[in-house]
């Protein structure tokens, strides 16, 4: 019974990922989806740095999703919306390279954060892992690759 508010509240954090992209004027529509890419989070233990092995095959390993989109500044803005363990904090890194911040989930799984990446701290590929404290099996979530626009 507590799976259907938690997968409603999951779907209105996409929607509120979402949002931004689709309150742009329908002329500028193209020119930024080309820079804004997703990724999928998917339930996995381990891989290498470019989770070469991470499949969203399998719908009911996918915990959450990551929208990157690149700002007119040339930051990019990473927000991420999960479903995971209840009141649990994740450490979410971009994969291999540095920690981007800490995600708490509240008492159904839920959670929603956003962190920057500076415009030349971003590689070609990203990947993202997380995972609780003491990356327990079980726990750990890595990201699809996603190719930046």
């Amino acid at each position: 019974m507590c799976s259907l508010p938690r997968r409603c509240r999951l779907l209105l954090s996409l929607i509120a990922l979402a949002a931004p992209l689709a309150a742009v004027p329908a002329g500028a529509q193209s020119g930024d989806r080309s820079r804004s890419a997703e990724a999928l989070l998917v339930r996995q233990d381990n891989s290498d740095c470019g989770n070469s092995d991470v499949r969203a095959d399998d719908p009911s390993r996918i915990g959450g999703t990551v929208l990157i989109t690149r700002e007119a500044d040339g930051k990019w803005r990473v927000k991420v919306a999960i479903t995971a363990a209840p009141d649990t904090t994740y450490h979410f890194f971009l994969k291999c390279v540095r920690s981007l911040g800490d995600i708490k989930t509240e008492d159904e799984g839920e959670a929603v954060a956003e962190f920057e990446l500076a415009a030349d701290g971003a590689p070609a590929v990203l990947t993202f892992d997380m995972y609780p404290e003491g990356a327990p099996s079980g726990q750990k979530f890595q990201s699809t690759p996603v190719r930046l626009p």
